[in-house]
């Protein structure tokens, strides 16, 4: 009987009633565990990305409605857990959080002077964080490009970093002159997966110079390809051609038409 939940007036109160009920009488959620949710939470969170873009571009608001549910389901879901474990429940989560952003935020809550509000906000989490013997200590374990900008990020703050674009455009093109150097003389794997990562690492500091997200920006490149892509394929079925029989200039002339449709965006 869903009554049992929807009655409920407090909506935090209501999930975590959903949650606790869902622990108690689903064999499937009876069986997860921190470990085996890791998964879906990391899915959960790309899934919201993908509704936020698509809020940004169309104005269409629902999917990010639902995919924020989800999302604030697994965050749910992992409290639940940890109460079972007796180490917190969602209200210590919460204290928590306002506790911390109160803190980081002495410019409303303790008449302080504004300053430049990232240097202040860095500053206050490394003051948290006191044990820490390296700039590098306390990087979440983010996507590999994600991770990389984190990275410089952080030696930036010590003025390690190029002073300017160009440089990173100039040291960029050197690691790919050495990526193909490496190639060329067919050196062994290994000596040209360093060298093709030394591209990746050097692309994220740009990235990091124009103030654009690496991770973000590879993500919008795969889905506008994935348009693509199956544009191309219906295109070629429209003209009964199998694009395995295709040879490559066949395939790019699919693919830049599929590219320059209205319906298959830039």
């Amino acid at each position: 009987m869903p009554e049992r939940i929807q009655n409920i007036e407090n909506k935090f109160k209501q999930l975590q009633a959903l949650m606790v009920l869902l622990r108690e009488e689903c064999p499937w959620d009876q069986a997860q565990t921190i470990e085996s949710l890791r998964r879906c939470l990391l899915e959960e969170s790309h899934e919201v990305l993908e509704a936020m873009d698509k809020a940004h571009q169309t104005g269409q608001w629902q999917d990010l409605k639902s995919e924020l549910g989800d999302l604030l389901l697994q965050i749910s879901f992992h409290c639940c857990i940890a109460e079972e474990k007796q180490a917190f429940n969602f209200d210590d989560v919460i204290d928590t959080l306002v506790a911390k952003m109160i803190y980081r935020h002495p410019h409303i809550f303790a008449d302080a002077k504004p300053q430049d509000l990232l240097e202040q906000w860095e500053s206050l989490k490394d003051d948290e964080h006191q044990e820490r013997t390296s700039l590098m200590d306390g990087i979440p374990p983010l996507p590999a490009l994600a991770y990389a900008q984190k990275q410089q990020q952080r030696a930036a703050r010590v003025g390690f970093d190029w002073l300017d674009v160009n440089d990173v455009i100039e040291k960029m093109q050197e690691e790919l002159d050495e990526l193909a150097y490496e190639v060329r003389h067919q050196h062994p794997q290994s000596r040209i997966e360093d060298e093709f990562g030394d591209v990746l690492f050097t692309l994220t500091n740009l990235a990091q110079k124009l103030n654009i997200d690496a991770e973000l920006c590879l993500m919008q490149s795969n889905r506008k390809f994935d348009r693509r892509f199956r544009r191309m394929e219906s295109i070629a079925s429209e003209q009964s051609l199998d694009l395995k029989q295709c040879k490559l200039d066949a395939l790019e002339a699919l693919y830049q038409q599929a590219k320059q449709e209205r319906g298959c965006p830039r």
